[in-house]
């Protein structure tokens, strides 16, 4: 299991294996914080493997995923959107951990994210939205 998300989005990372994961998922996040062009897919199980960010499954928790996957294996960070263009990175975890979409380890996960949204937003639900450009508005190529 990934330990809180700001522990290990800050530089410096170690020159290992873990660390050049480490740098490439904050350049993941950066690649969407700084408004570069980003793939959506909005189906969790039909998507390009190189999707940049996904739903995950059940679609009516409002959770995302974030992609990292260069290099392999990759890193999922889950979060949900506040309103349109405001991911809320929330939990994360490398990807070999996680196993099938359909996983114990996947649910925990997706849990563990909605867990954290009840923390940080008590009485706010995360954003709906009935299409892609409802998250993002700019940049994003729908999957």
């Amino acid at each position: 299991m990934g330990t809180e998300l700001h522990s290990v989005v800050s530089p410096p990372w170690s020159q290992s294996t873990e660390g050049f994961r480490l740098s490439q998922l904050r350049a993941n996040l950066d690649a969407y914080t700084e408004g570069q062009t980003i793939s959506m897919a909005d189906d969790p199980f039909t998507k390009p493997k190189s999707t940049f960010m996904a739903r995950t499954a059940p679609v009516v928790h409002e959770v995302w995923d974030i992609r990292s996957r260069d290099p392999k294996p990759g890193i999922r960070v889950l979060g949900c959107f506040a309103e349109t263009d405001t991911f809320v990175a929330l939990v994360w975890d490398y990807r070999e951990a996680l196993g099938g979409p359909n996983s114990k380890e996947w649910r925990d996960l997706i849990e563990r994210c909605k867990a954290e949204w009840r923390n940080l937003f008590i009485t706010y639900p995360p954003h709906q939205g009935s299409n892609i450009n409802d998250y993002v508005s700019a940049n994003v190529l729908p999957v």
